[in-house]
């Protein structure tokens, strides 16, 4: 059996994940407010998945009104932030440097079986923003993060994290070619 197989016949409490990612229900989409983010595996933070997912979706209308986008395509980018993560829903959320090449291909095969149940394409003229608009949800989540404990050195892990995350924010802007400026006048919108 090929490994694309076999992660169709992996139980899911819908039922088995390839025909549930083909016909997925609303219990398996609110899953992903279930399933924790990495970041609060790791001890920093209580986020789950649904909360990041909301989080870039709102940052989406906000970047639209920021860029002054019409209607239509502020909507487009809406719902490809609702939908960037909704895979997690049952593999939960990895470590980017834990996917590999054969992890890739099943989380694009999971999520493009859920995008064609609601016959959504991925718009490749909106794939950096979306990106850069994820990058930024996981700012203001880390934003978000209390330390635990009296420790002051958590606090400084905390605001090393922040200022790692804006930095990366703004390499992908200029790798991305999105107006580096611009990035930093939105960011100081949004109080970030």
């Amino acid at each position: 059996m090929s490994e694309h197989i076999d992660y169709e016949h992996i139980f899911t409490p819908q039922g088995m994940l390839g025909e549930v990612s083909k016909h997925p229900n609303l219990d398996f989409l609110m899953n992903i407010f279930n399933i924790p983010r990495v970041y609060s595996v790791s001890g920093f933070g209580t986020w789950n998945v649904g909360q990041h997912t909301v989080a870039v979706a709102f940052l989406a209308l906000y970047w639209s009104a920021f860029q002054g986008y019409p209607q239509e395509k502020r909507d487009r980018l809406v719902t490809l932030a609702l939908m960037h993560d909704v895979h997690e829903a049952v593999i939960g959320d990895i470590l980017p440097f834990f996917k590999t090449a054969a992890v890739r291909e099943a989380i694009d095969s999971i999520q493009g079986d859920i995008l064609s149940a609601f016959a959504i394409e991925e718009d490749q003229t909106l794939r950096a923003e979306l990106k850069l608009l994820d990058l930024i949800g996981f700012l203001y989540e880390i934003g978000q993060s209390s330390p635990r404990g009296i420790d002051p050195s958590k606090r400084e892990l905390i605001e090393q994290m922040y200022t790692r995350q804006k930095t990366e924010i703004l390499a992908y802007a200029e790798q991305a070619q999105i107006d580096r400026q611009k990035v930093e006048e939105f960011l100081a919108s949004m109080q970030l």
